[in-house]
Formats: C-alpha cells, sequence, structure tokens
C-alpha cells in the first residue's frame, strides 16, 4: 500500500519506499535491478576544529578522536577549518562498487548511483535566546557499499572576540527515515598578538 495513492493522502505527500530495504510490515517489495540491496545504516559521527593554517590538504585522511597533540591556536578573525567525518559502520564488501553478487548495472545505465545521502549542517551555538546562526550545509553522497566514511572540510573565519566556543554539527539521511546524529565541537579562539607588518 506504499506505492498507492488514496483519497486522504495527496500526490505530493506520497513518498515511493527505499527499494534498496526490507518493508516493516512483513511484505516483500519486488528486487531492483539496479539498486543493491544495503544493510540499515550504522553510523559514528565524528568532528573536530582546528586553525586553517595547519596546513596541507587532510581531506582523506582519518579524524583520531584520541588525537589530543599540539595544535596551532585559533585566532580571532583568522581562518578555521572544520573536520568532519561520517563513518559507515555497515560498510560492505564490494567489487566495482558493488556488494558481492549484486546484480550489474543494465546497458547504458550509469555505473554509479546515490545508495546513500546524508545531510551536513552546521550552527554556531550562541548564548540562550539568541538564534544560531547556520555556517554550512552540504550534501554526503554515497556511491558505494564498500565506502567506509565520508568526510567534509568546513572552511570558516573564526569568530571574534577571544573566547570559548561551540559548533554544533547535524547528520541527517535524506533516504533513511530516522537516521540522524548531531555532535558538538567545542574550540578556543586567542587574540592574534602577532603585530601586522608595515
Amino acid at each position: 500500500r506504499s506505492h498507492e495513492i488514496t483519497r486522504d493522502c495527496p500526490r505530493s505527500h506520497v513518498r515511493r519506499r527505499w527499494p534498496a530495504y526490507p518493508a516493516v510490515a512483513g511484505s516483500s517489495p519486488k528486487p531492483s535491478r539496479s539498486l543493491p540491496s544495503l544493510a540499515y545504516p550504522r553510523l559514528r559521527l565524528l568532528a573536530t576544529c582546528r586553525a586553517a593554517e595547519e596546513g596541507g590538504d587532510a581531506s582523506g585522511r582519518d579524524i583520531d578522536p584520541a588525537d589530543d597533540g599540539p595544535r596551532l591556536a585559533i585566532h580571532a578573525g583568522k581562518p578555521a577549518l572544520l573536520e568532519a567525518e561520517l563513518r559507515r559502520e555497515h560498510a560492505q564488501d564490494a567489487v566495482n562498487g558493488r556488494p558481492v553478487g549484486a546484480p550489474k548495472p543494465a546497458a547504458g545505465e550509469p555505473q554509479s548511483k546515490a545508495l546513500e545521502v546524508y545531510w551536513l549542517v552546521v550552527e554556531g551555538l550562541r548564548p540562550e535566546g539568541e538564534r544560531n546562526p547556520m555556517v554550512h550545509c552540504q550534501a554526503l553522497v554515497v556511491t558505494s557499499a564498500a565506502t567506509a566514511a565520508v568526510r567534509a572540510r568546513v572552511r570558516f573565519a573564526a569568530p571574534s572576540p577571544a573566547g570559548d566556543y561551540t559548533l554544533r554539527v547535524h547528520v541527517a539521511s535524506s533516504t533513511v527515515v530516522g537516521v540522524a546524529l548531531a555532535q558538538e565541537v567545542p574550540f578556543t579562539v586567542q587574540e592574534d598578538d602577532v603585530p601586522e607588518l608595515e
């Protein structure tokens, strides 16, 4: 019945059941030739904030939650970097981007499809009673069942004045209802005491 349009349910409110996941009421939807059977998402969200001047393109590195080594100070008004990593603990073994045993795409069909899509939203936390600004929003797309993690790097200007601040990172699935995570990322901003060159 999830595919039917009833008198009480306008067409704009009907959503076709995601074919990669089994129905919950004991029904068995027909298998899709183009979408492999995926496990229910098991996710872990990691995020950290650092000075952008620490250099290098770290978009491919894993975030180590136990890493408490020395870092450059984040200075007011200077570029800062939020790194977020969504780990897919349900990642499946795959060959050529498909789970083992999954049907091959039909002729002329794209080899890469969005299997899972998540929205990453970053907000800056302000004192109670004030509106939190949205710092960043982007989609995280998974095209292979074997993908172990998807990452994002958000560059922003460190706030002023110096002090302690917090970002809240939200991740929500747009393909599976109810899959959402959030993590707060505190960081400290210092005044830049280096005089400008004349």
